[in-house]
């Protein structure tokens, strides 16, 4: 009698300590009318659209920000890492705000915040009223990108999960399709902060048809909020950033600050791993870590944030500053890398349930190897259709890259696990999204200063070589007009070596990604 009794207490306190899921809208999937279906995926696709919508205008009115506020180029650097490392830092909390909150409310919520905030992004007048705007624009986009993934594979039945992904992925690209010509158009024509302004109508549009047509999905209601859990990852993941972001400016190692904020993210990141050891309910899922393809996901899913978002950083900063192109022709550049994104994820997710997924993502990053390798070897004048098939091949990698790579990552995952799941996947990418862009523009600022230090060496008035017949007469170093001219010249040269270092290391990052795909094993179930 007695054993029984304790057997009973038991469970009772394993049943208080384990969550209970409730469905607050049990239409299965395949239950969903088609046009019901279509019409949702439309708002979902919008509302994952309008964060990379704002990061890629971001990044072609980047340059005109930096002038118009009077700041240096690693402070405006700030205005595009303070949005990703917050999205990335509250990402996970996106999660559990669903099982708690409900799906439904929190991504309505997370669209109508998002439209609001970057509209008001343009009418900043300085750098420190636009950070913290970005700052808590990231917690909006901790909410939309999880919870829009986790709700488009919910309205497809299992077997088309591969579309559904694909689909979703399309939404990230329509926004590097669609804003680089609207944010260069708008900011050559009026102002940068115009390009911030024209999110209101797809936000609007996207929070209308979800408010309407949104299902709740699965709601966790018993499980606790593990606050010790999430202040130590947000601690770690804070701590890194920052020491990544400052590295450069404090000269990295030598500076007592980095130290202590490397020593700071390695307790953390400890602290953290030892809590999810052996917490009841843990921040983290220990399930999602028991899924063998989910874990293969997170590890490569670690290589696409150099190609993903320093790429599209980068690319238009190089057609403007090294090849002197306008803001509006380094918009138009970047408009095939999204076109053919949103080809290559149609093609791959038709091709996923067709083939191995493996071959079709080693085909991605030969994409991108080539692509990034044809950039890095540009030379100082460059025409203009050379860069844009360039940046076409970038779009096709990345389309091959991430659709099957995120079918796999969630094709035995359980669907009481996926908003938490989506969560943390999407913690990992922002943050080597964010991590890559501050490394990036750290690389880049270095290797130009070195490269600069070089060559001024070999520009005096003594040199015959700039005396000659065939030098330009406004390069004359006689004068200080021509020396004037030879210092701008330095310097875009100098630029232009360290963004080829910089696509250098973008080129070996999807080498890696072929070759931890070809250690896996073959996936199942997709």
């Amino acid at each position: 009698m007695a054993r029984r009794r304790r057997k009973t207490m038991k469970s009772m306190a394993q049943s208080r300590a384990s969550p209970t899921v409730r469905i607050m809208d049990s239409a299965p999937a395949h239950e969903m009318s088609a046009g019901r279906r279509a019409v949702l995926t439309a708002g979902v696709m919008l509302a994952t659209g309008l964060q990379f919508l704002d990061g890629t205008i971001v990044a072609v009115v980047l340059n005109h920000m930096q002038g118009s506020l009077s700041v240096t180029q690693d402070q405006i650097a700030w205005v595009a890492t303070a949005y990703l490392v917050t999205a990335a830092m509250f990402m996970p909390l996106a999660g559990w705000l669903a099982g708690y909150l409900g799906r439904r409310r929190m991504l309505l919520f997370g669209v109508f915040a998002f439209t609001l905030l970057s509209a008001l992004g343009g009418s900043a007048a300085t750098l420190e009223q636009i950070v913290p705007l970005r700052v808590v624009l990231g917690l909006c986009g901790a909410i939309l990108v999880p919870l829009s993934q986790a709700a488009m594979l919910d309205i497809y039945p299992r077997e088309k999960h591969g579309m559904a992904m694909a689909l979703w992925g399309i939404a990230t690209t329509l926004g590097p399709a669609a804003a680089p010509m609207l944010a260069g158009y708008l900011a050559e024509t009026y102002s940068w902060r115009w390009a911030f302004y024209s999110t209101l109508p797809f936000g609007a549009v996207s929070f209308v048809i979800l408010l309407v047509m949104l299902p709740e999905g699965i709601r966790q209601k018993g499980r606790r909020f593990d606050m010790t859990g999430f202040l130590l990852l947000l601690v770690g993941v804070f701590a890194l950033q920052l020491m990544v972001n400052r590295g450069e400016r404090e000269d990295w190692f030598e500076s007592a600050e980095i130290w202590v904020q490397t020593a700071v993210a390695a307790a953390a990141f400890y602290m953290f791993i030892v809590h999810v050891g052996f917490a009841k309910q843990p921040f983290l899922n220990l399930g999602l870590l028991r899924d063998r393809n989910y874990v293969g996901g997170l590890l490569l899913v670690l290589l696409t944030g150099p190609t993903q978002y320093a790429t599209v950083v980068i690319m238009p900063f190089m057609a403007q500053v090294a090849y002197g192109y306008p803001i509006f022709a380094a918009g138009v550049i970047m408009t095939p890398r999204g076109i053919a994104t949103i080809l290559s994820m149609a093609m791959a997710g038709w091709l996923t349930p067709r083939m191995d997924s493996r071959g079709i993502m080693i085909f991605g990053f030969l994409m991108l190897i080539a692509s990034n390798c044809a950039v890095a070897f540009f030379g100082s004048e460059v025409g203009f259709w050379t860069v844009m098939l360039a940046s076409f091949g970038q779009g096709m990698g990345m389309g091959f890259t991430l659709v099957p790579l995120t079918t796999v990552a969630y094709s035995t995952l359980a669907p009481a696990l996926r908003p938490e799941g989506a969560a943390f996947f999407n913690l990992i990418r922002g943050l080597s999204g964010a991590m890559s862009v501050a490394i990036i523009i750290s690389v880049l600022t270095r290797s130009t200063q070195t490269t600069r230090s070089f060559l001024v060496e070999f520009v005096n008035p003594m040199r015959e070589l700039l005396h000659g017949a065939n030098v330009p007469p406004f390069w004359e170093a006689g004068t200080l007009q021509g020396l004037a001219a030879l210092d701008i010249e330095v310097n875009r040269q100098a630029m232009l070596v360290g963004l080829q270092n910089s696509f250098l290391i973008m080129m070996a990052v999807p080498a890696m990604g072929m070759i931890l795909t070809l250690l896996l094993g073959k996936p199942k179930g997709v």
